[in-house]
């Protein structure tokens, strides 16, 4: 009987994915509750993971190349949500291991109406003007503009970045793009110089980590904001708060960051809260996310386990030593 290690999770409109792959005759094994990336002891690997044939992982917990060493019956580790940057890729692809993600449309969607909600917010100094009606005053002169008639640059052009421009059409924005494995994009430095907002949209790779830092922010306009509704570790998040604390950019919106849960002692929670909103990687996360999320995790599961792939496969480069390997694990 296969084993299935998976983190607990409350039912989604009355589904669990613990009952489905029960009910479809695997072993289920929870991990014990818990987040904030702490690494597993070296009990909770052996009891929990040397022998399991998948693993769904869970955005709180690390998964490297120790844990992943140590399971020798590993065939796939699928990530619950979109992220992958919790697991280590690299050491999966070394091992053979396959790595998937799930790519539930309502998690997309949600993310692209939050990013656009972020925008205007920030170009409508919404939260000042929260706060100065709380603290007694009413209909003050504050600047903020229209995001009519700006530019919005696309940092990564994937299925979020496309789902932002598809939903700001009517907006009258002229929309553009960066992305170097898209055809007839900008370059990076191009979009920052004339771009009135920025919005990241991009996976965390070596190519992408850091990609954002003080000289980038340089080019930028002073009137212009930054969005990152992406991952954390893309932006140096330091050159932010300075770029902000100088008045190098207008403003910023960081539902991501570097460390998960965010250090207290973050630059960035030290700008002006008028000029930053700050939220806890959670700001496209939605009930109507859960069912689609259940059944594609469960879908990723049950496509490995009949020696098939996964409708979305991270580590594509590692399938023909991933086929060599099942005759092995059968």
């Amino acid at each position: 009987m296969s084993t299935i290690v998976i983190p607990p999770a409350p039912a989604s409109n009355g589904v669990r994915l613990e009952e489905k792959l029960r009910a479809a005759g695997w072993q289920v094994r929870l991990t014990p509750p818990g987040g904030g990336r702490v690494p597993w002891t070296e009990q909770q690997v052996q009891e929990l993971f040397t022998d399991a044939d998948v693993i769904v992982a869970t955005p709180g917990r690390l998964y490297p190349k120790e844990l992943l060493r140590a399971a020798k019956r590993l065939r796939l580790i699928t990530s619950a949500v979109i992220g992958v940057d919790n697991i280590d890729v690299d050491a999966a692809t070394e091992l053979g291991i396959m790595v998937a993600n799930v790519l539930a449309p309502e998690n997309i969607i949600g993310v692209a109406e939050s990013t656009i909600m972020l925008i205007v917010a920030l170009l409508l100094n919404l939260k000042l003007k929260e706060r100065t009606l709380r603290g007694g005053q009413f209909r003050p002169n504050h600047v903020s503009h229209m995001l009519h008639g700006k530019t919005v640059g696309l940092v990564g052009y994937g299925r979020i970045g496309r789902a932002v421009e598809a939903r700001l059409q009517g907006w009258g924005v002229t929309v553009q793009a960066s992305d170097p494995y898209v055809p007839g994009t900008l370059a990076l430095d191009d979009l920052l110089r004339t771009s009135d907002v920025i919005s990241l949209h991009v996976v965390l790779t070596a190519e992408t980590r850091n990609m954002i830092g003080a000289r980038q922010l340089g080019l930028m306009r002073p009137s212009a904001v930054i969005v990152n509704t992406s991952r954390g570790g893309a932006v140096v998040e330091a050159d932010l708060a300075a770029a902000i604390n100088a008045g190098a950019i207008a403003g910023a919106a960081v539902d991501t960051f570097e460390q998960e849960p965010i250090n207290m002692d973050n630059p960035l929670l030290a700008c002006d809260s008028d000029r930053v909103i700050l939220t806890p990687h959670s700001i496209g996360h939605n009930v109507e996310t859960g069912p689609s999320g259940i059944r594609i995790a469960f879908e990723n599961v049950e496509h490995v386990l009949r020696g098939e792939l996964p409708e979305n496969v991270i580590n594509r480069e590692v399938i023909p030593a991933w086929r060599e390997r099942l005759p092995q694990l059968n």
